[in-house]
């Protein structure tokens, strides 16, 4: 039988500039020969002055065996560049099963949507479909979590391939298509036509998982269920800048409704709605685009009014500052203009 080839797992640059570098050294190497001479020929007299000499001539010899010690790696400087995808190539044969858990523990806290965008780009890893195993532990049991993941698998069916086909990234699915929104869809004309099938399947848990969404927003108003409100406020906009604004629209005007009569409302201080309706007119307002323009008069005196605070972070330096990006819901409403 013939030797089977393999391409190489690394590839080994050597870095340029190496004469500049070695000149350098090799004056340096000079300069520390000349300052063992000088302090062998110019030898202390007296007792104070020969204990003085030793520690500066202990210290010399020790900075110069150390740098000598470290030329081995600098000399002749090297850069290697690793191929992850040729190890799979090489042994997928012989890579090992893996079990991965994804634990969740507070169906408030980590929502199911979140939990289930974790499960399914762990699914989507790189590595042989059949070799590795996903387990989701729910120590709180909730059936929401259990029926997001059951929809999930379907989801899955169509996702991961997708995923290990055109290399994904994120393989996330709510941080890819929040990315495409921004960016724009690819251009390779088979992937924009498997995406547009995938966009489907995703759409049609849509009217499934809506519903309880706004149910959520619009009935959990005891203080124990705030956070958990909260979250289904930035589920509900998140969903929206994936669907797209055709499919949201008729539910745009109820969950915006919800919002301003919540905004008019008085929340309590440690209510954490505030922050988090902000970040949801944001993603609304780029969803919807000029038909967002009708609610700019309830949306502006809360921004102004938090563009007031006291900033927590004082920025010293010119040099750092930077552009907000679209994306960054630490500016909401940098891209309404």
């Amino acid at each position: 039988m013939g030797r089977v080839e393999y391409s190489p797992l690394f590839e080994t640059r050597r870095c340029r500039g190496r004469f500049i570098y070695r000149s350098f050294a090799i004056s340096l190497f000079v300069t520390i020969c000349f300052i063992w001479h000088y302090r062998f020929s110019h030898i202390t007299k007296g007792e104070d002055g020969n204990w003085a000499w030793l520690g500066m001539l202990a210290s010399k010899l020790c900075f110069g065996f150390y740098w000598v010690l470290t030329q081995a790696l600098r000399w002749n400087l090297v850069f290697r560049q690793p191929f992850k995808d040729r190890l799979s190539q090489r042994y997928e044969k012989k890579l090992p099963r893996v079990d991965i858990f994804v634990c969740t523990a507070d169906p408030d806290i980590e929502p199911a949507m979140m939990v289930i965008n974790t499960v399914l780009s762990v699914m989507a890893y790189d590595y042989p479909t059949e070799k590795l195993s996903v387990y989701l532990s729910g120590d709180a049991g909730s059936q929401i979590t259990f029926y997001a993941l059951l929809k999930a698998s379907n989801f899955a069916k169509h996702w991961v391939p997708f995923c290990k086909r055109f290399k994904v990234e994120p393989r996330s699915p709510s941080a890819y298509f929040k990315s495409i929104v921004s960016s724009g869809y690819p251009t390779d004309p088979s992937q924009a036509k498997e995406l547009g099938a995938i966009k489907v399947q995703f759409q049609k848990y849509y009217d499934v998982v809506m519903p309880y969404l706004k149910a959520i927003l619009a009935n959990a108003n005891d203080k124990s269920n705030h956070m958990l409100r909260a979250k289904a406020m930035e589920c509900i906009s998140l969903v929206g800048m994936v669907v797209g604004k055709e499919k949201f629209r008729d539910d745009a005007k109820q969950v915006m409704d919800v919002l301003m009569s919540l905004q008019q409302s008085q929340l309590d201080a440690d209510d954490p709605t505030a922050s988090y309706m902000l970040q949801a007119w944001a993603r609304l307002c780029k969803c919807l685009g000029q038909d967002f323009l009708p609610y700019m008069g309830f949306v502006m005196p809360p921004l102004l009014q938090s563009a007031q605070l006291k900033p927590d972070v004082t920025i010293t330096s010119a040099d750092s500052d930077t552009e907000f990006d679209e994306d960054d819901d630490r500016c909401p409403f940098s891209y309404c203009y």
